[in-house]
């Protein structure tokens, strides 16, 4: 989709047919088998030392951020949601977040928190997240694969440890 030869309701579509008749817990073990970035238990930590509120707007499966919002605590988190019937996975998804709507979303967090927008600071690595960068007060492309993110990016770092970004926070 990202080179416009599909929907991005497609690529959803195709993206959750691969999992059908898979079941639940299956699919959550093979989740729990992807790898983090090194440094993600000290930045949240550090996030969480600093009192944030910790969102994630995903374009992703629900599945994979419910487990990563469960595992380090997240006070928020939205994707769009594989569906399943009985345990098993059904093949459909029903499409929360657009990839390039996830400002949408902030927007919604920042009414739940009451904070404003100057206050949030976006993690992203995307064409994707440009809106959202747009938003907030302080923005980070990390590994970012997209130009025009990195050049309204608060921050941009390339690295494969997210403790990295701790030194580039306005907190």
């Amino acid at each position: 989709f990202l080179v416009g030869k599909i929907s991005y309701e497609e690529f959803c579509e195709r993206d959750a047919q691969v999992w059908k008749g898979m079941r639940v817990e299956e699919f959550l073990e093979i989740v729990k088998m992807v790898p983090f970035h090194p440094g993600v238990d000290e930045l949240i930590n550090y996030l969480r030392q600093k009192g944030l509120k910790l969102s994630m707007v995903s374009s992703g499966l629900s599945l994979l951020s419910n487990w990563v919002h469960q595992r380090y605590g997240f006070d928020y988190s939205v994707s769009n949601d594989l569906l399943h019937e009985s345990g098993v996975l059904t093949g459909k998804v029903k499409i929360q977040v657009y990839y390039d709507k996830k400002a949408e979303w902030v927007e919604k967090i920042v009414k739940q928190f009451r904070v404003n927008p100057e206050e949030v600071i976006a993690i992203g690595d995307s064409k994707g997240d440009i809106g959202m960068f747009q938003m907030v007060g302080f923005s980070i492309a990390f590994n970012s694969s997209c130009k025009d993110l990195d050049k309204i990016a608060s921050a941009c770092i390339q690295s494969q440890n997210l403790a990295d970004i701790i030194p580039m926070l306005p907190i």
